[in-house]
């Protein structure tokens, strides 16, 4: 995230890519917001092209924006799609760039694990989207049914600069930064999904050397995790798209070394093959080493019983344990899997509970 000092009392800062990736998150923008603050600044700018992301860590972000002392100011500068357009209400001064858009839909999540899961994670879109229908009523003036057929219909609704001034969703046009880039016609943009359209803009604002920062943080990215086929001019959407293969890749490895540990433990208690070992094995993979160590006969040995949390620290991605090695904690599926964290909070709560108490010495609440 670039930071700039406008004058004594103002400051301007990036918001760019995606909610839950990079600096993007709740913990960090949190911070960010309360350091401003801390240094004396009485008014944030915040320039925004963002194709959404986490509900969750959007919430976060929301509700730091609404409660900041601070006057804040948000300037599209290319799009505010899903849960980037759900923040604009959390601001009363909100401005977009001639050629920029706005996109709402409903809020969707992946979910892994049984039918208890699945519906937990629905009754939480479902509050979501009424919390969203909410905010959007109190800045547009429309009532709660006239949101939900207009924009919660399952499809991807894009507005242009004068439909959102027009909604109340921002206060005026400003001239547009991606000059190259023209106004598009409404029925071409249906078409398009949310990281087209963000990186429609991308290339053209990363020519403006804006992202100069950011860049290097790409290249970084690139350096550590070998990513091929990118280069730290290439958009966010396409890094992010190849640190999930190799994220993917990293998730695959973990799985096969929990079902070997998941093995050794069954051989050494002496479960025999059958439907109470599958059950075990169940058990292990859902709920966790842990979980199964606490069930499995008293007199499996204890060398092969490893706390889930010594399992957490110790998984690495690459060859070796060294000083460069990647520690698959709580602050690296921040940075490069929040989707599946926020997942593992109702598929794996035990995992999840560990992660949570490594990162900051409690449980969670």
């Amino acid at each position: 995230m670039q930071i700039k000092e406008l004058d004594k009392e103002h400051v301007e800062a990036k918001l760019y890519g995606n909610i839950g990736g990079f600096f993007n998150n709740g913990e960090t923008f949190t911070a960010l917001l309360e350091g401003f603050e801390a240094k004396g600044y009485k008014e944030v700018t915040f320039r925004m092209h963002c194709y959404g992301g986490s509900v969750l860590e959007g919430n976060v972000m929301y509700n730091a924006l609404l409660n900041s002392k601070m006057k804040i100011n948000i300037i599209i500068d290319g799009v505010a799609a899903s849960m980037g357009f759900y923040l604009l209400p959390s601001v009363a001064n909100v401005y977009i760039v001639e050629n920029g858009f706005g996109m709402a839909h409903r809020a969707s999540a992946p979910e892994t694990g049984d039918a208890d899961a699945h519906l937990l994670v629905a009754k939480l879109l479902q509050d979501m989207e009424s919390s969203f229908i909410k905010r959007l009523t109190e800045r547009t003036g429309m009532t709660a049914d006239e949101i939900k057929s207009m924009w919660f219909d399952g499809r991807d609704h894009w507005l242009n600069a004068d439909e959102m001034v027009k909604y109340g969703l921002a206060q005026k046009k400003l001239p547009a930064i991606a000059k190259n880039i023209q106004v598009l016609d409404s029925e071409i943009v249906k078409g398009m999904t949310a990281e087209a359209m963000y990186n429609r803009f991308a290339a053209q604002l990363d020519n403006q050397n804006i992202n100069s920062k950011s860049d290097k943080m790409k290249q970084i990215l690139i350096d550590t995790y070998k990513l091929e086929g990118v280069t730290a001019e290439s958009s966010d959407a396409d890094i992010m798209a190849k640190m999930k293969e190799k994220t993917e890749g990293y998730e695959a490895s973990a799985k096969a070394k929990e079902a070997t540990v998941i093995k050794a433990l069954l051989d050494n208690a002496k479960v025999a093959a059958g439907d109470q070992r599958t059950a075990y094995e169940l058990i292990g993979a859902t709920a966790g080493i842990e979980a199964l160590t606490a069930i499995l006969p008293k007199e499996a040995p204890s060398a092969i019983v490893q706390p889930i949390a010594s399992l957490i620290k110790s998984e690495v991605v690459g060859e070796a344990v060294g000083a460069s090695a990647v520690v698959q904690n709580w602050d690296w599926y921040q940075a490069n899997a929040s989707a599946d964290l926020e997942a593992m909070q109702t598929a794996n709560p035990t995992q999840f509970n560990a992660l949570y108490k490594a990162k900051y010495g409690v449980e969670p609440a």
